[in-house]
């Protein structure tokens, strides 16, 4: 299929005459007659008849100016949508992480993104970062906001916060707020922790085994909210990054159990899918995630 004939044909079918159509196509009059005969060579009908002051198409010429109006129009809307685009006036922008990631740390960052781009659509997917990764990998988010570390090798892995997580207890418990404690004295309490499959779960369960003990939580929960009210009404000693009960802490809800232990620092990454391209508010995301 030669579109260039095609577009001659729909621009001399729009124009009804030879020398304007070679006007808007910026060549000669000779070449729009010469591709138009062309055409009608390679497809065996007549398309225009001549008149005095132009063309008029004939039947044939008429259905196929109409199916070729529906393809131009598409073209024209494809490259007004790229342009949109290009220019940060429309797109889909999607990201994956934990429902607490997502509130305490991501959309403080699409707040200021949406006025800065309002006409970006932001969508985000739930999911722990075993299932932010799979999402990933299977195309469903652009972003996944991950716990590291993370050995996937394909993925693409930024730094992009660091957290630390402590022992809290509520006011049943105040009192272990007064000394320090060793994780063996920690599991003479109710310990309430995320479920097994959780990044904060797994770097529980390594805090204990560097003293060759076993950790088993009392309680299991699945969202830092619920976790910080057991703690709160003193259901035990509840394992949370600090950085989302400060609030709790300083409003004397919650008190820090010290142990005497060091507890790393953990760190968040954010992941994309390696060898693939972002699109341009993907890409313009992320660079506002990073600054």
């Amino acid at each position: 299929m030669n579109t260039d004939l095609y577009r001659v044909f729909y621009i001399t079918a729009m124009k009804k005459n030879f020398s304007k159509a070679a006007k808007r196509l910026f060549i000669t009059q000779p070449s729009v007659s010469h591709s138009i005969k062309q055409l009608e060579n390679e497809l065996g009908i007549q398309l225009f008849t001549r008149t005095s002051k132009g063309v008029l198409l004939t039947k044939e010429g008429e259905v196929l100016f109409n199916y070729l109006k529906q393809a131009f129009d598409l073209i024209d809307n494809a490259e007004q949508k790229i342009a949109e685009m290009k220019n940060l006036q429309s797109g889909t922008v999607t990201i994956g992480g934990s429902d607490s990631t997502c509130k305490h740390y991501l959309l403080p960052y699409v707040q200021t993104f949406q006025e800065l781009y309002p006409d970006i659509q932001i969508k985000l997917q739930h999911g722990s970062t075993p299932q932010i990764l799979d999402k990933l990998a299977n195309g469903l988010i652009d972003i996944g906001i991950v716990h590291l570390p993370v050995h996937q090798s394909n993925v693409s892995i930024t730094d992009f916060l660091s957290i630390n997580s402590i022992f809290v207890v509520g006011k049943r418990f105040q009192y272990l707020s007064r000394e320090r404690l060793s994780l063996s004295e920690i599991q003479a309490y109710p310990i309430i922790s995320f479920s097994e499959a959780s990044s904060s779960r797994k770097f529980l369960n390594q805090l204990f085994l560097k003293q060759e003990l076993d950790v088993k939580p009392d309680i299991e929960v699945g969202s830092v909210e619920l976790l910080i009210e057991c703690a709160k009404i003193g259901m035990g000693i509840a394992f949370v990054t600090k950085e989302l009960v400060l609030k709790e802490l300083a409003e004397k809800q919650l008190f820090e159990v010290k142990i005497d232990e060091v507890i790393e620092k953990r760190k968040i990454g954010l992941a994309t899918k390696k060898d693939a391209s972002l699109s341009l508010a993907a890409d313009t995301f992320l660079n506002h995630l990073l600054t």
